[in-house]
């Protein structure tokens, strides 16, 4: 595969398209445009001229977008059921987010005959568990600390819409306190225990995480947990490269 090519990378979301320029394993570039603004997008993209695109996306499709990328250079549209350098025990491919998918390729990649367990602590928290033997097993999903705020305030007749900062203490000594410690510490507690699942199931297990909150998270467990800020993006490229190397579902530039 030529070293020089460039691939260029989208991660498109509910809110943000978050991209990148890859050459080989190096991001050139990488910026992020607010999902359905296609002038944002092309803004952004400027005067890129990828030789490859792959294009991941959680929300509704864009079709205007995707005939941009096909204008310049062959793109292919990654899905839960795309196939994957990973067997799957997955039994609803249909229904699995291409993150999930993209994060569990990407962290497989960075431990190979290795159990990983990839977590995207994003608007959900999303557990995906990759075997030594490279099947990905499955996971969890539940909600991100924005999401449990909001669901406290919604479902309760006094309890305000708190944000949470940094680490907050285990005990509030308010109520805006104590729905922050709930909510940092719930998650915390949530992601040990799958941590330790994952480790009992194989005591050699590694653990990525990715998403806004992983720095913070990473340190709070204090057991060599890795944050890789680009999982989504470098899970999408590996993709991307598994099929170029053989029959690729690429669209090319219209002639």
């Amino acid at each position: 595969m030529d070293s020089s090519a460039l691939d260029l990378v989208l991660d498109v979301g509910n809110t943000l398209t978050k991209f990148a320029v890859f050459q080989g394993d190096r991001i050139l570039e990488r910026r992020t445009a607010t999902t359905g603004n296609l002038a944002a997008v092309v803004g952004a993209l400027g005067s890129t001229r990828p030789s490859r695109i792959a294009v991941g996306s959680v929300s509704t499709p864009d079709e205007p977008l995707l005939e941009h990328l096909r204008s310049l250079a062959p793109t292919m549209v990654i899905s839960g059921t795309t196939a994957t350098p990973l067997r799957s025990a997955y039994t609803t491919l249909h229904t699995l987010g291409v993150d999930r998918l993209a994060n569990a390729v990407g962290a497989a990649a960075m431990f190979p005959r290795r159990a990983v367990l990839a977590v995207d602590m994003g608007t959900c928290i999303t557990y995906d568990l990759v075997d030594e033997d490279g099947t990905y097993v499955g996971g969890a999903i539940a909600p991100g600390g924005r999401m449990r705020a909001k669901a406290m305030h919604a479902y309760s007749a006094r309890l305000p819409e708190v944000e949470v900062q940094g680490t907050p203490i285990p005990w509030g000594t308010s109520t805006d306190g104590s729905l922050q410690a709930g909510i940092h510490h719930g998650m915390l507690g949530e992601l040990q225990g799958f941590i330790h699942k994952a480790m009992h199931r194989s005591a050699d297990c590694a653990v990525v995480l990715t998403g806004g909150d992983a720095p913070l998270f990473a340190r709070a467990c204090k057991s060599g947990i890795f944050a890789h800020p680009f999982l989504t993006l470098e899970g999408l490229r590996r993709i991307l490269h598994h099929h170029a190397a053989g029959p690729c579902p690429l669209v090319g530039p219209p002639a």
